[in-house]
């Protein structure tokens, strides 16, 4: 009889354990997802921004017929709005192959090694085609012989690099909190 009792309360207890495992399956799935979501919204509002507002501010500065940028500068500020636009297209794009739901784990984790390696490379590329597009503006800046404009391209490099470096580490903790999240799947 004890035998008997004991096989039955095994199997009970292991019919528990696999509903629990499976209720934190899906709790990591939800995780990951909610995860993956987050990120999607954050891209979508600085896409935004970039279609947006920003062709609004270049077409405000084009209307000062006094301040007129070299072709080098417009040059080079149309490679980098491109630039970005591609990044965060791309990283749009990687975003929706991570999918718990229709994807093992390891490919899960690969999907999630593109995206950060994506991330990685968009990055050091803007940062990269940002360099001369601003110092090409503010070498134009100081041909204009208005030294208030110098001092506030200054003043606002100041101000966008320490929001930059914000956004930056935002970002990246939203990736690293991505990671961490597919880790617990495997």
């Amino acid at each position: 009889m004890e035998l008997e009792d004991l096989k039955k309360n095994w199997s009970v207890m292991e019919e528990r354990l696999g509903r629990l495992e499976m209720e934190n399956r899906k709790l990591l799935h939800r995780a990951v997802d909610s995860k993956v979501k987050q990120m999607r919204q954050r891209l979508l509002l600085r896409l935004t921004f970039i279609v947006f507002l920003l062709p609004m501010l270049l077409w405000q500065i084009t209307r000062q017929n006094e301040f007129e940028f070299s072709p080098l500068t417009w040059g080079l500020v149309s490679l980098f709005l491109v630039t970005i636009l591609i990044r965060q297209c791309t990283w749009a794009y990687l975003l929706n192959r991570i999918d718990c739901n229709r994807m093992a784990v390891r490919e899960v984790c690969l999907a999630e090694a593109r995206f950060r390696q994506s991330f990685k490379m968009g990055i050091a590329v803007s940062v990269l085609l940002a360099i001369p597009m601003l110092a090409s503006m503010i070498g134009d800046m100081i041909r204009f012989g208005n030294p208030y404009i110098v001092y506030g391209a200054w003043t606002g490099l100041a101000i966008g690099l320490i929001l930059g470096l914000r956004l930056f580490f935002r970002a990246w903790g939203g990736v690293k909190e991505l990671r961490e999240a597919i880790e617990e799947l495997g």
